[in-house]
């Protein structure tokens, strides 16, 4: 016998149509349907489609009298809760849950899993915006003096242009491809040089109280993550001392400045800023104002050293000017790659063919270093002179056993215009 229709359709006279009318309480996925029919048999056949429950049927009829209190208790739940949903419909959803879940895992955890994710987006900034509070920051350590022209530079480089075909992704959907995307259009050393820089970056917007992030997008990239692990490169004295001829031949400024960085360590970021009055008769006095910790320190002049400063230093040089021009940056770059090394050089019409290579990043002051190790000086004394926040562990890392003891004897026998100055020999 066929099933029983729980409704049946109703003549509308005024439209020559047959309704049909089933209540949500009725309908199994908890909906109201209304429908008009040109004729009775299809307005039934819609009904019998969606199979409504019967008016008249009681729970205890239609169900187990269990099954029907479990969904009584299932409903009030719902209720308090606030989920205007059948239970009809909330089968329906957790099946569609698990079937999309597969063996992942169970329900509960990935409803969990979507939260911590949802709430960290929800709690992150759009790159562009959290670039330029970071930014701000950084100029206002600029304009106090505590943080040099060329790193605010390389921050803006790095974060401000770089980064700008992503700005307007929140930073928590930032992923390694999108930074490798960037970045692949640079230059290797440009490539490590906006790395530290994003790294720094990173640190902060990862940080309480924002934490907008995390780091692991940008630790996917395959960089160091900590310059102090990073091995150095030093230079050979032939290297020396072709890269001091070259500063003499660019200008007598130049080759004070690259015998400061040689002899006595001095970063080139510093030297940019070094007036002819922080040079004394015995050493150089490089102020908090000069050094790039902001931490004031004093270096000897070994007799190398006194020697190119007295061939160079301009008799009438006011104690106020700086040793080296405000195009600083383009002019090492320029006596580099006349030295051989495989440097952009902006200021050279027609610069040689490269004969040596990459530029070793802070290459004479390692090699100032390695050689003042090797000839003696104590790493106690060593940690003053050259503003290691590293201590002990970091010298002795870099620097001890870099260099043989003829190598650094012949570095402090190079004098100006190929002279060689007598010193005291390695040990």
């Amino acid at each position: 016998m066929p099933r029983k229709l729980a409704l049946q359709p109703v003549f509308i006279e005024s439209r020559k149509r047959w309704r049909v009318d089933i209540p949500p309480h009725m309908a199994d996925d908890g909906k109201r349907h209304r429908a008009h029919f040109r004729n009775r048999d299809a307005a039934r056949d819609f009904i019998a489609k969606l199979n409504p429950r019967d008016p008249e049927a009681t729970p205890a009829k239609a169900i187990n009298p269990r099954l029907a209190e479990d969904a009584d208790t299932a409903r009030e739940r719902l209720q308090e809760a606030g989920h205007d949903v059948t239970l009809a419909e909330l089968a329906r959803q957790h099946l569609e849950a698990l079937e999309a879940l597969g063996d992942a895992g169970s329900l509960l955890e990935a409803a969990r899993a979507y939260r911590r994710t949802h709430d960290a987006r929800e709690a992150s900034k759009p790159l562009g915006a959290a670039v330029e509070r970071f930014l701000k920051l950084k100029e206002e350590r600029f304009e106090r003096g505590k943080l040099a022209k060329d790193t605010l530079r390389g921050y803006r480089g790095a974060l401000r242009n770089a980064l700008a075909p992503l700005a307007d992704m929140q930073l928590s959907d930032v992923e390694t491809a999108d930074l490798e995307g960037v970045l692949e259009s640079y230059a290797p050393t440009t490539q490590e040089s906006h790395y530290r820089y994003m790294r720094a970056f990173w640190r902060w917007a990862a940080k309480p109280p924002r934490e907008w992030c995390s780091s692991a997008a940008l630790y996917g990239l395959e960089f160091e993550d900590d310059d102090d692990d990073a091995d150095i490169e030093i230079l050979k004295p032939a290297e020396v001392r072709a890269l001091l001829g070259a500063a003499e031949k660019w200008s007598p400024n130049a080759a004070v400045a690259y015998a400061l960085a040689v002899f006595a360590g001095v970063r080139m970021t510093e030297l940019s800023k070094l007036c002819w009055r922080h040079i004394g008769a015995k050493g150089v006095e490089i102020d908090k104002d000069v050094a790039k910790k902001n931490k004031r320190r004093n270096t000897p002049i070994c007799p190398t050293l006194a020697a190119w400063i007295t061939a160079y230093r301009p008799v009438d040089a006011d104690p106020d000017d700086k040793i080296v021009g405000t195009n600083w940056r383009e002019v090492k770059n320029a006596v580099r790659r006349l030295a051989g090394w495989e440097v952009s050089a902006r200021l050279l019409n027609n610069p040689p063919k490269p004969t040596r290579g990459r530029w070793p990043k802070n290459a004479p002051r390692h090699t100032c270093a390695s050689v003042l190790v090797e000839t003696g000086e104590p790493l106690e004394t060593l940690i003053f002179r050259f503003g290691h926040s590293g201590g002990h562990d970091t010298l002795r890392r870099h620097y001890v056993r870099r260099m043989e003891s003829d190598d650094a004897a012949e570095i402090l026998n190079i004098g100006p215009k190929g002279k060689m100055i007598k010193t005291t020999k390695a040990a």
